[in-house]
């Protein structure tokens, strides 16, 4: 079969480029964050316990999710790098060699499924015993959405690198539309409980992936394979050296938001729910300002292959303004009308007016938050992914953890939640000198004779 002729992203407006990258991308992580929050909608009304117990479980999601995307991010620069370098058949090796190793990788966090496992792991963090039986039943299903998300994932990154982002957002919202409908089946007609919403997730996971996989093949391009090879084996070292700080940037959420859960849990149930809406909330702005940050991911990678840094440093200045112009509405309407969307999850009043104070104080420090993201997908694209763990490492261990614990002795379960608030701000600052230093080594980056990483950087 012949292969589709692909988007050359060193040619052409920048901004119709990252407009073609982007849009699609913003649509595919609003999508991906639909299935937690649809499933955070039809759990609330199943009662506090029910919600705490999936609060409590997302941290997992998040841990394997760290590693996939990692790899899928790593996967996607270096196919990009080569691409720019018109190296197709290190691409095409590349692509073929990354599922293995994600399954791999992915394979131990499976282990939660079995109960003497999940119980052990959250009876180290004194979880309520009431809480316990709802978390086995809901992580049972949610560790099989691990590699199928690690599937789905690497496929969308093998379409980013290619310059299309319209299959995965189309894939994305079949998943989607998919989780929505089996969600409220299985959890209610069925009578599964907190259960049937992990297992439709896991359903709409693993359909999304599935029609990747397809276009893939349909079309005649490289796609990631099952089999393994001694060729295949060699790719997986600068796979991982390129995705493995990404995948530990990612996977400090989760242990920051197990730090946190352990803060808010001695306050009860209804703070530990009111975080997990808040969080839900936010993440209807973060996630696709990160598509549009990924986007630069591809972008920067190839146009580093092909020794073209303008377009790199005018794609960073076109990124600053589309944040902005999604970041100023979209938070102004939560900011205003808080408690009337929060109000859609059907909470309790307690959950209901915290998680509202705790979405309000968090949109304060979102003023920042572009710098870190964009500052998060140049560096990966041009192979420098180590910032990306710096400024997470910064944000969510080294501030706020600490600052929860000192804020929530302070104000109780309220004050940790400003934490969160306190952390965006600092980082963010720290993330717009990060972009400064990045952007002038984009101006040695012009010279044949460079000695600097970003000159002529293979892997």
């Amino acid at each position: 079969m012949m292969k589709e002729k692909t988007m050359n992203m060193g040619q052409g407006s920048v901004l119709s480029v990252l407009l073609t990258l982007g849009l699609p991308a913003m649509v595919s992580m609003f999508f991906q964050n639909l299935y937690s929050l649809v499933d955070t909608v039809f759990v609330s009304w199943l009662g506090t316990v029910e919600l705490a117990a999936l609060s409590l479980s997302i941290p997992l999601l998040y841990f394997a999710m760290s590693v996939a995307k990692g790899l899928a991010v790593g996967t996607t620069a270096l196919v990009s790098h080569a691409r720019g370098g018109n190296e197709e058949g290190r691409a095409g090796m590349i692509i073929a060699s990354s599922l293995p190793l994600a399954l791999v990788a992915i394979a131990p966090f499976c282990l939660i499924a079995f109960t003497l496992v999940n119980q052990w792991v959250f009876g180290l963090f004194n979880v309520d015993p009431n809480v316990l039986p709802e978390i086995d039943k809901f992580v049972f299903w949610l560790a099989w959405i691990f590699p199928a998300m690690g599937f789905t994932m690497l496929c969308e990154g093998v379409f980013l690198s290619y310059g299309d982002a319209k299959t995965p957002m189309m894939a994305m919202i079949a998943g989607n539309l998919m989780n929505m409908i089996l969600d409220p089946f299985f959890i209610f007609v069925c009578n599964m409980g907190i259960a049937g919403a992990s297992l439709s997730s896991f359903i709409g996971w693993t359909l999304a992936g599935i029609i990747m996989w397809t276009a893939l093949k349909r079309r005649g391009k490289d796609r990631p394979g099952f089999g393994v090879s001694t060729g295949h084996l060699r790719f997986w070292k600068p796979i991982a050296w390129a995705g493995g700080p990404v995948a530990l940037a990612m996977m400090v959420i989760p242990f920051s938001l197990v730090g946190l859960n352990y803060v808010l849990a001695p306050f009860g149930p209804a703070f530990v729910g009111a975080w997990n809406l808040s969080s839900r909330m936010e993440q209807m702005i973060v996630l696709p300002l990160y598509g549009l940050s990924c986007s630069l991911i591809p972008f920067a990678g190839f146009n580093l292959g092909a020794g073209n840094a303008d377009r790199i440093r005018e794609a960073v200045r076109i990124s600053f303004t589309a944040c902005y112009g999604i970041l100023v509405p979209t938070g102004l309407l939560l900011w205003l009308f808080a408690p009337d969307i929060i109000g859609l999850f059907n909470p309790g009043s307690e959950v209901l007016k915290l998680s509202s104070f705790a979405l309000r104080v968090a949109l304060v420090g979102y003023f920042l938050v572009p710098a870190e993201l964009i500052m998060s997908g140049l560096a990966q694209g041009i192979k420098k992914p180590q910032y990306s763990l710096v400024t997470n490492l910064l944000r969510l261990l080294c501030l706020r953890l600490p600052l929860a614990f000192v804020f929530g002795h302070i104000w109780g379960g309220q004050g940790a939640y400003v934490s969160h608030t306190v952390s965006m701000v600092i980082t963010g600052i720290v993330s717009l000198f990060i972009i400064h230093r990045l952007m002038g080594l984009m101006d040695t980056a012009r010279d044949p004779n460079c000695e600097t990483a970003l000159c002529g950087q293979t892997t």
